[in-house]
């Protein structure tokens, strides 16, 4: 069986090396404390058995944080200089951000925003100073969601449930 490729290694694909290879040693420092904090801390604790999961949300955050907020900055910012000085291109160095440029790079920050939407992930989550503050709000997440499912059974159970499938088109 191959081995499976860490998430990280697939959200820095074709990323210069510097960049890489700070996403990457970021992601390494962040996942050894956490992993400390949930094997040494009580509160931490309820993610013992979701350490994939901390991995996978944790990779995606530093993606988040490294990428997609800087991506959503340059947009921001091309909207206010072309707004203020009446351009159309921003010039920057040697590299010119042009209209074409800025709607292709507001596309993959709108896909992002949709992915996380279509999967239930809170943008709130991608937001964090220190590690322990992240475990934190995976904790308040994965309790929301163990709530909702349980709601969601216990609205099956009565029967009062129409779901897809039993709607005729």
């Amino acid at each position: 069986m191959a081995k499976e490729t860490p998430i990280i290694n697939i959200l820095t694909y074709k990323l210069p090396f510097e960049l890489t290879n700070q996403i990457y040693n970021e992601f390494q420092n962040r996942l050894k404390e956490a992993n400390f904090l949930i094997d040494t801390y009580k509160t931490y604790k309820p993610l013992k058995d979701n350490i994939k999961t901390v991995e996978l949300f944790l990779s995606l955050s530093i993606f988040h944080r490294r990428i997609i907020t800087n991506l959503d900055g340059a947009v921001k910012f091309y909207g206010t200089v072309t707004k203020k000085g009446q351009t159309d291109t921003v010039r920057i160095g040697n590299y010119n951000l042009t209209n074409d440029e800025k709607n292709k790079i507001l596309a993959v920050v709108i896909n992002y925003n949709e992915l996380l939407k279509k999967f239930s992930i809170p943008p709130l989550v991608m937001e964090y100073y220190e590690t322990r503050d992240f475990l934190k709000k995976l904790i308040t997440l994965k309790s929301e969601l163990e709530y909702v499912d349980f709601k969601e059974r216990q609205r099956r159970k009565k029967g009062n449930e129409t779901s897809e499938e039993d709607i005729p088109f």
